[in-house]
């Protein structure tokens, strides 16, 4: 079968690695966000000086600033006192010169210079403004930099400017999508008294919706609505609208907006029922679909606009006024997962517009709207047509019963009939995904080529499933490189460019190549049971790729070490390189380590050494680094149970019994491994002069990563810090599942339980508790109905040995 997407020696992968690592993230100064909050700070605020920030871009002469200096009330000693800081080269030099400024002001005479001494200590909100708005360009800006000058230089700023930097802050956090310091942003935020609240509150959330769908920013949101609703301040229209895009929003989020939006009296525009519909549709939610379908037929035939046909066109005795419309394309959506419901309506729609006779259409019971007619959808539909047939195949995709052949067969029948039905791009990623869910990689790379030689533009998501398709068919190094060539097509030109063998993409007027997509390649890569490459990829994500890791990222990283450790615990090579710790050798290019390391179908015969350590040593201390570098007060928090398998247990009288009651009940290699674990460490990353560097703060852990972790202690002979890691869950307030507690606990039993009749002497000695008990209460205390069963634990046990087993792992 022909499969090569693109040759590989097309080009010098040298020339592409200088490229793209010369490569950066694109600049936040200048953003139209930072821009259009200026503008409106200026207007709603009155205060000039958004007019200083906006002349300080660029250094000018004295004289040309002189005017707005003079608006502002800051006298020409004050400019000359900061000028230096507002035009360093980098951030990083304006906080420098500001920690010189502080020093110089400490040595002033306490006398005579008292308002000299108070005008160099405290950071004028017009310098901090600037810096802000003109000098933070990179990730590294915000990472080292940015939490510097907004928690450690500006805490004079008053209820007058500090609402306006903590909403410039969030515009650069989610820039980049940096958003582990987000919360206390938030904190900070609501806990002033806000001059400008209407103003602000919103300014607020239309920054925080620039930050990539997470349930931690979604959390936040809700959290500033609920302030908003407390205070009685209104949400805007607008903020309406920016929380409700794609890129933001869940379907929690999506229903609080739609409480508050019928609490408040609020008359939803034409773009909010439409968005309302597609989030409700995308989350296969039918009846709050029904609801919005119908609410958009009656702003429809309220503006003289074109109507839809109703949710219920193919129930009998249904009203069948209306015509096909975009409403209807989002409708099917929300019947994603009932196969029968979505074709059948898709059929009638069919019929409908057979019949050239949509009839009269009377009136929809409603409420009345007083909003002017409104053009509801850009574009025009003259029919049913290949969007809502690609809609309505989402849900074949989705369903088991659906065969390969008869997915395949569905998308034939579309390929094959008139232009009207010619498959898009959507089509195509619909059936690839369909077919990966399936695993039938070599049909899906039957189809892929079939796009590859069509003359369809790929968009981000045909790349992601391109990617997929590849890597799981057996071909991970025409992956990787379709992978690259994106990316330095992305950098190299703004304008349609020609990959390999002439295959064309879209213009880049966006980024191609998002974290979404190389952690989608990680999953691929673990699939196939290569771990060693994802570490690769983990060490050179920013230079590669310019993305940074995400709480997925890490999630994978963290089951990519569980899995090296198994596969080279299969093979006595595997074993020995980790008593030694044999090095691995490696390329200074990272793009020819992977492209070597990929030429095989096949994993190397050692895996599981990574930056010439164990590679579940170094994802442990990157989990431990992210913790305690992100959240300082997590230092504070202890473990609620102990191990009852203490390093000086031989020199108790009983250890040969104990020894053999712990032989029933935990398996010789458990125990082998739990006596050889080392004592925890803390991870020193806020020692005392040691300037934090890279903290992870793009990882906001989830309930997944935590679970992802605990197995990797469990499988490593980490199990003693399981309850350390449960007690950071709930510092953070990571609402944990049951299959999370339920793992966590039989490995916990492993170090925590002796045998049936030591357990007992134990209980008795303790006032009836083990340590495995105290953490069973603690966990009922912290989660309450939550808290697993017996029936949970049994199932806990078979995950368990079934991850112990050889077979784990490969799909």
């Amino acid at each position: 079968m022909q499969y090569l997407v693109f040759s590989p020696y097309r080009q010098s992968w040298q020339s592409t690695f200088t490229r793209l690592s010369q490569r950066t993230y694109s600049s936040l100064s200048g953003s139209k966000h930072l821009v259009n909050f200026a503008k409106q700070a200026s207007l709603v605020t009155k205060d000039p000086v958004w007019e200083l920030v906006s002349l300080l871009k660029r250094e000018r002469q004295d004289e040309q600033i002189h005017g707005a200096l003079e608006s502002c009330n800051i006298s020409f000693l004050d400019y000359v006192l900061w000028k230096h800081v507002v035009h360093s080269p980098s951030l990083n030099t304006a906080l420098s010169s500001i920690e010189q400024n502080q020093g110089l002001a400490g040595q002033l005479p306490t006398d005579g210079s008292a308002d000299v001494r108070q005008q160099t200590l405290r950071l004028p909100a017009w310098v901090a403004f600037s810096l802000l708005c003109h000098k933070v360009r990179t990730a590294q800006d915000v990472q080292d930099d940015l939490l510097r000058l907004i928690f450690e230089h500006s805490w004079s700023l008053g209820s007058k400017d500090r609402p306006a930097l903590l909403i410039l802050s969030t515009h650069a956090l989610a820039h980049f999508d940096i958003l582990t310091p987000m919360r206390e942003i938030v904190e900070q935020f609501l806990a002033r008294m806000i001059q400008f609240p209407t103003f602000h509150f919103n300014a607020l959330l239309r920054g925080l919706s620039g930050f990539t769908r997470s349930e931690e920013a979604a959390n936040l949101a809700v959290s500033i609505l609920e302030a908003m609703s407390a205070r009685e301040v209104p949400l805007w229209l607008e903020t309406y609208r920016s929380l409700m895009r794609d890129r933001f929003v869940t379907l929690q989020l999506t229903k609080v907006l739609h409480t508050k939006m019928a609490h408040e009296g609020v008359v939803p525009t034409a773009e909010h029922l439409e968005a309302f519909l597609r989030i409700f549709s995308k989350y296969g939610a039918i009846q709050d679909s029904q609801e919005y379908l119908r609410a958009i037929r009656r702003y429809c035939i309220e503006h003289s606009l074109t109507v839809p046909y109703g949710p219920d066109v193919h129930l009998r005795g249904a009203d069948l006024s209306g015509t096909t419309h975009p409403a209807n394309t989002l409708y099917i959506r929300s019947l994603r997962h009932d196969r029968a419901s979505a074709f059948h309506y898709l059929h009638k729609l069919l019929q409908l517009d057979a019949t050239h006779n949509p009839g009269p259409i009377t009136s929809v019971p409603g409420p009345s709207s007083r909003h002017a007619s409104t053009k509801f959808w850009s574009g025009t539909k003259t029919g049913v047509d290949i969007f809502d047939w690609t809609t309505a195949l989402i849900s074949a995709a989705n369903d088991k019963r659906t065969s390969t052949s008869t997915l395949i067969a569905l998308f034939e029948r579309a390929r094959e009939r008139t232009k009207q039905f010619r498959p898009t791009v959507v089509t195509y990623t619909v059936v690839l995904r369909g077919l990966l869910f399936r695993g039938a990689f070599d049909e899906a790379l039957r189809i892929w080529n079939l796009l590859i030689d069509s003359d369809i533009l790929l968009d981000r998501k045909a790349l992601t499933v391109g990617v997929q398709v590849l890597t799981r068919a057996g071909h991970p190094q025409d992956a990787f490189y379709l992978l690259n060539s994106f990316m330095d097509a992305q950098r190299t030109s703004s304008h349609t460019v020609s990959l390999p063998n002439d295959k064309h993409i879209a213009p880049t007027t966006h980024h191609w190549i998002n974290i979404i997509v190389i952690n989608e390649f990680m999953v691929s890569l673990l699939r196939i049971r290569r771990p060693d490459v994802i570490f690769q990829l983990w060490d050179h994500l920013e230079q590669l790729y310019s993305v940074l890791p995400n709480g997925v990222t890490l999630t994978i990283l963290l089951k990519a070490a569980v899995l090296a450790t198994k596969m080279d615990n299969e093979s006595v090579r595997g074993t020995f390189a980790h008593l030694f710790h044999m090095p691995t050798v490696e390329s200074s290019s990272p793009i020819d380590l992977i492209m070597k390391q990929l030429q095989s179908a096949h994993p190397p015969p050692v895996v599981g050494i990574w930056r010439a350590r164990r590679a579940s040593d170094v994802a442990r201390d990157i989990f431990r680094t992210m913790i305690y570098g992100n959240w300082k007060r997590l230092l504070d928090v202890k473990a609620p149970a102990s191990v009852v398998h203490s390093k000086d247990a031989e020199a108790t009288p009983l250890y040969p019994l104990v020894e053999l009651a712990k032989s029933i009940t935990v398996p010789f290699s458990s125990r082998k491994d739990r006596d050889a674990q080392p004592k925890i460490t803390t991870a020193n990353v806020h020692s005392p002069g040691k300037k934090p560097h890279h903290l992870y703060l793009s990882i906001v852990p989830t309930d997944l990563t935590f679970s992802a972790y605990i197995q990797l202690l469990g499988f490593t002979a980490h199990a003693s810090e399981i309850s350390l890691a449960l007690a950071w869950m709930r510092a953070l307030q990571i609402h944990p599942s049951r299959k999370t507690l339920s793992i966590a606990l039989v490995f916990w039993a492993e170090v925590s339980l002796r045998g049936p009749l030591f357990e007992e002497w134990a209980e008795r000695r303790n006032k009836g508790e083990s340590e495995y008990g105290r953490l069973v209460r603690w966990m009922t205390e912290w989660v309450g109905e939550d808290a697993p069963t017996e029936w949970d634990i049994q199932k806990a046990l078979r995950a368990v040995a079934k991850m112990r087993d050889s077979s784990f792992g490969p799909s």
